[in-house]
């Protein structure tokens, strides 16, 4: 399931994450190599609630980026939050780094929810 619209992001502007208490911190390290502006859900409050974390993302304009699936039934609330997903079967790093590499340049303002998987 994937919502999009037609704003291209300007890729010279940072891309904003609100990076979920259960990404692993390599995927972090990845986005920041590549000039991304991270911030880690543990660092502002690790008992935060998949709520606070949509209105911190919405209140900062950052993309969520998380494992959890219960963010995808909050995308039904929370329409204007993008949201990056991952579904995979296999938990590598790796793996879902690999699909972040894939996605990143083509991440539009407002592209609503890409499930990677």
């Amino acid at each position: 399931f994937v919502r999009m619209n037609s704003f291209w992001y300007p890729w010279k502007y940072m891309l904003k994450f609100l990076v979920d208490h259960n990404v692993p911190k390599s995927v972090s390290d990845f986005l920041r190599k590549q000039k991304c502006d991270v911030r880690l859900v543990k660092d502002v409050d690790a008992a935060m609630t998949d709520f606070r974390v949509m209105s911190l993302a919405k209140k900062e304009g950052r993309i969520v980026l998380s494992n959890d699936k219960d963010f995808i039934s909050l995308s039904a609330k929370y329409t204007d939050v993008d949201m990056v997903l991952f579904s995979y079967f296999n938990q590598s790093s790796e793996i879902r780094i690999a699909g972040l590499k894939k996605i990143l340049s083509k991440l539009k303002i407002g592209f609503g929810v890409v499930i990677l998987q």
